[in-house]
């Protein structure tokens, strides 16, 4: 029909072409629309707070990894400083008795030099004994050497106008002195034990040399030391002469006594003579003498050469002694000889007569300077071998929680029961940790003889090592977390 001018004409279907080699995509007719930002932002936002929670959670492990790796090697390192401490103490006690024998030493050497000049004195009544009495053909040699030695020193000293007094004089005076020198230094070493105790005893030394020691890790640390576990001041005392048990260097008066050398300990020997009745019997030429230490003060020598032997007179036996050579010294302080009397290699027993008569009153005194006994010294408070011979020292290293390197403690998530060491907000302000070491006796290898050496501070194998921290230290620490215990 006709068309019309108001109306467009209908569009009109036209199939697409597919064109050739080219892939289509399928048509939708349902296709959506809008916007993921909002949901984008919001997961932005929870990974951020988890990366958050993970960095606070990290950087306090890091830091209690720090904090415990401090207090080990804090407890670790004080109780390595009083094991030395200790050790010091060995090392000065055997120093100490080594003076003390030296002293006994130089004494030995000036009563053997009187005994000496005065056997050099009486070279004609040794003479005549050695001629008068008959002795076992094994005992000549020993006889002539001590009558060569004797003779040919009193005609040098005769020859050389009597030098041998004034030699020995001499020898008084250098002896003396020498004497006087060990004695001091003795003195000085006993001081120095003193003054390191003073401050050890107290825990002021520990402390000190831990807040430096846990510094050195990190400037914004600080070490505190328990103090009701803390056990080296219990370990030792001192052995002084007016502690609180009386007079307590019978220690080290044993200890010295018994590092004598074979010469300061006893000067022994005899020439023994025939039995042959009834023109002798119980013959000997008795050589006595020994160093000893009188009480705690006096440092005594005595060497006495008295002859012995019976003859018959009107038909019964009687005694001739004869004394030929003696001598002594001493080395007294300020309380003056004491009135005891030692062994003195049985003098006193064996040569009587020589030892009272002559040797006593012919002691020459060798201290030129003052001389002060044996000094104070240190030793542990128990040497019985049950007693546990330990010390523990437990080392409480801590840092503020403001200067923890974290983030402030933003995250949110608190772990719970030992976890809550780790929570963003330390109890009592600070994050802490703690170790405890202790101080032992053990030797490094064992000894040749096989035996067991006790514990003493005569031997300078003290030691430290870690240990376990005891309820108390426990108790101690939760005290300074808010009455939370530390793992």
């Amino acid at each position: 029909g006709p068309l019309s001018l108001s109306e467009p004409p209908a569009p009109v279907a036209m199939a697409a072409t597919p064109r050739p080699g080219v892939a289509q995509r399928p048509q939708r007719a349902d296709r959506q629309h809008g916007q993921a930002l909002v949901l984008g932002l919001f997961l932005v936002f929870a990974t951020l707070a988890v990366l958050l929670l993970m960095f606070n959670t990290g950087r306090v492990v890091d830091e209690k990894m720090r904090l415990t790796n401090a207090a080990d090697a804090t407890a670790w390192s004080v109780a390595t400083l009083e094991a030395r401490a200790l050790n010091y103490d060995a090392y000065t006690n055997r120093a100490i008795v080594a003076n003390e024998v030296a002293i006994a030493q130089a004494i030995s050497l000036i009563s053997w030099m009187h005994y000496f000049e005065t056997a050099v004195e009486n070279a004609p009544n040794l003479n005549q004994v050695a001629a008068s009495w008959l002795y076992k053909p094994g005992e000549y040699p020993r006889l002539l050497q001590l009558l060569a030695g004797v003779n040919g020193t009193s005609y040098l000293d005769v020859g050389s106008g009597g030098s041998l007094r004034a030699i020995v004089e001499g020898l008084d005076i250098g002896l003396g002195t020498i004497a006087t020198a060990h004695d001091a230094v003795a003195n000085a070493l006993s001081l120095s034990q003193r003054v390191m105790h003073a401050s050890l005893d107290t825990g002021i030394a520990q402390a000190g040399f831990a807040n430096d020691f846990v510094r050195r890790i990190d400037p914004d640390m600080r070490a505190s030391i328990n103090p009701i576990s803390h056990g080296f001041r219990n370990l030792t005392r001192t052995m002084a002469k007016d502690s609180a048990q009386g007079d307590a260097r019978q220690r080290i008066a044993d200890v010295t006594l018994r590092s004598r050398d074979a010469f300061t300990r006893e000067r022994v020997w005899s020439i023994r003579g025939l039995n042959l009745p009834p023109l002798q019997r119980k013959v000997e030429l008795k050589r006595r003498g020994g160093t000893e230490l009188i009480g705690y003060d006096e440092w005594r020598a005595l060497d006495t050469l008295e002859h012995q032997g019976q003859r018959m007179k009107r038909w019964r036996w009687r005694w001739r002694r004869t004394p030929l050579a003696w001598g002594g010294a001493g080395f007294t302080g300020d309380e003056g000889a004491d009135a005891r009397r030692g062994d003195h290699g049985d003098t006193y027993t064996s040569n009587p007569i020589t030892t009272l008569n002559r040797a006593e009153p012919a002691i020459v005194d060798a201290g030129a300077a003052h001389f002060g006994g044996l000094p104070e010294t240190r030793e542990l408070r128990d040497l019985s071998p049950a007693a546990e011979h330990r010390s523990g020292v437990t080392v409480h290293v801590a840092k503020a929680r403001e200067r923890l390197r974290g983030s402030g403690g933003i995250g949110s998530v608190q772990p719970q029961g030992n976890l809550r060491a780790f929570e963003a907000t330390a109890p009592g302000g600070h994050l802490a940790a703690m170790a405890r070491a202790e101080v032992f006796f053990e030797r490094p290898a064992a000894r040749s003889d096989n035996k067991t050496e006790r514990a003493s501070l005569y031997s300078p194998y003290w030691q430290a090592r870690l240990a376990a921290v005891t309820p108390t230290d426990r108790a101690w620490a939760a005290g300074r977390q808010d009455g939370m215990a530390l793992p």
